[in-house]
């Protein structure tokens, strides 16, 4: 199967080089996905059909990729190589072990990643696919990562000792800002641990400074020795430190982040926002689909959809029995996503359709759709707002219950938190979105605000991966304060050191003018027995 495998780069690397010499615009690109998610791999997949739509040469490695899927693009030929994943990535990108429990508990994921990258770092290491990137003779221009929990791989972009960029499906963590060298700004964006908003009291922002650079200093203590041990364990390599490998071909950075639904961040040059990427216009239903909700009449319908990484099978029975029993009393049809036949227990409203996976955005698209029931991923709150559809949101963990709050505080979103939801409450919440036109109003101008750019943001990340390609790394883009700890950063060097000059200073006066004083004192003292004698 190996064998097999070589002699199949081989011919790809021969044909590679055939095709480069009449095009030598045509670049070559290593794209890194391992660890994913279906969702998050939306924001990876158009920049990768993009790529291979312009002539570029791309190989992809997915953990989603098990069967050496084809992926549409426009130019169907050889330029384009998906390399098929070892069943224990693929089962590690469609699992991740998160489920309804998680909810209003933000440090068990983060308690649990060291020995999740170390689950990730031997999944990698073992893939046979990952052994044949190391050993190859190729030659890129680029590599592209994904940059949250796929730190395994960089080992990859010091033996090809190119440049890499990260594409993050998220807002920027804190380490990564850090990296950049971008100002963590906690005096006014919020951790996505909290639900805190930019104007932040005196204790918010101490609670969110102290949790920010904790965690850049959690990654540096307890997740990166992880990944350089399993490296160093596995690859048998002299290899340089993970975060040394970031520091020396690290040259861009590009989030999933909008102004127009997240905080204002403020960037350093080498970081591009490119939010909403994946968001299309609509393309007609399925004839089944197109049937249901064309049977919803006037009163439209309802979509209900708890992301990729949550499954609605896992939902408790009580939450599902109060969203069953609350749909029973809607006129509006509800297309639900549920990934198995429902429990012998849940009776099915005739008006509720379960489907295992549903064209979010196609339905979002369609004139009938009236609301949209979300957990509050990045992508689906995107997705709702591209398409101006109001929305209820019910966070569970991550970037969730911050993405729920923003919408919310902004207008367009009415936030639930499932603790505390009942028949009546979720009830409330629909009548208030289906009823009171503040909602869309304000959804049609927030979703005015994202389309309203001058390029597209797919275009503004084609761009930019090329820009870095043109431009050997573009190490002109990188500020120098990436070189400093975040003590120097902030200047706590230079305010201890002007405390202590002030200290001294003060000290010093207060001893010249004691001795002074008594210096004067003992003067007159003696001055007065003289005069007695």
């Amino acid at each position: 199967m190996r064998y097999v495998a070589k002699i199949s780069l081989t011919i790809w690397y021969l044909l590679v080089g055939l095709l480069v010499i009449p095009e030598l615009s045509a670049y070559n690109l290593l794209f890194l996905s391992p660890i994913t998610t279906p969702s998050h791999s939306n924001f990876f997949k158009p920049v990768v059909k993009a790529m291979v739509d312009r002539g570029h040469f791309v190989t992809y490695y997915s953990g989603l990729n098990h069967n050496n899927q084809q992926m549409a693009t426009n130019n169907q030929t050889i330029n384009f190589r998906p390399l098929s994943s070892s069943p224990a990535l693929y089962k590690i990108s469609t699992d991740h072990q998160v489920d309804f429990n998680f909810r209003d508990k933000p440090l068990l994921f983060l308690s649990q990643l060291p020995q999740k990258m170390e689950n990730y770092c031997t999944a990698i290491y073992n893939d046979p696919v990952f052994q044949q990137l190391i050993n190859t003779a190729e030659k890129f221009d680029i590599i592209v990562i994904e940059g949250y929990l796929n730190d395994c791989v960089l080992p990859l972009v010091a033996m090809f000792d190119v440049p890499f960029i990260y594409m993050s499906g998220v807002a920027p963590v804190p380490w990564l800002l850090n990296a950049f060298g971008s100002p963590l700004a906690t005096d006014h964006v919020p951790n996505v641990v909290h639900s805190f908003t930019d104007e932040m009291n005196f204790w918010q922002r101490t609670i969110n400074s102290v949790s920010t650079i904790s965690g850049v200093y959690l990654r540096h203590w307890l997740i990166m020795p992880v990944v350089d041990r399993m490296a160093q364990k596995m690859l048998g390599k002299n290899l340089p430190a993970i975060e040394e490998i970031e520091r020396h071909y690290m040259s861009l950075l590009i989030v999933n982040t909008h102004s127009s639904i997240n905080y204002q961040l403020p960037l350093s040059p080498a970081i591009i926002q490119a939010g909403g990427l994946h968001c299309v216009p609509p393309k007609p239903l399925p004839k089944d689909l197109e049937s249901f909700v064309d049977g919803s009449g006037d009163a439209g319908f309802i979509i209900v959809s708890f992301g990729s990484v949550l499954k609605g099978v896992d939902m408790p029975n009580n939450f599902r029995r109060i969203f069953l029993s609350t749909f029973a009393r809607l006129p509006q049809r509800i297309l639900w996503k549920w990934e198995d036949q429902p429990g012998e227990n849940d009776s099915i409203p005739s008006n509720v359709k379960l489907l295992p996976w549903m064209p979010q955005q196609d339905l979002l698209g369609h004139p009938k759709i009236r609301l949209f029931i979300t957990h509050g991923g990045l992508f689906s709150n995107q997705e709702a707002v591209y398409h101006g559809v109001p929305f209820i949101v019910m966070p569970i963990f991550a970037d969730q219950p911050i993405n729920a709050q923003k919408a919310h505080d902004d207008g367009y979103a009415i936030r639930v938190d499932m603790d505390s939801m009942s028949e009546e409450i979720l009830f409330d919440a629909i009548q208030r979105i289906l009823t009171d036109p503040k909602y869309a109003e304000k959804m049609k101008q927030v979703s005015a605000l994202a389309r309203d750019q001058m390029e597209s943001p797919l275009d503004r990340a084609v761009y930019w991966i090329e820009y870095v390609i043109r431009h050997q790394g573009a190490p002109h883009l990188r500020i120098a304060s990436r070189k400093l700890s975040l003590f120097q950063r902030y200047l706590y060097d230079v305010l201890l050191f002007v405390l202590f000059s002030a200290l001294s200073f003060l000290f010093l006066v207060f001893y010249l003018c004691r001795n002074i004083i008594c210096s004067n004192g003992r003067v007159k003292i003696n001055g007065q027995k003289k005069k007695k004698n």
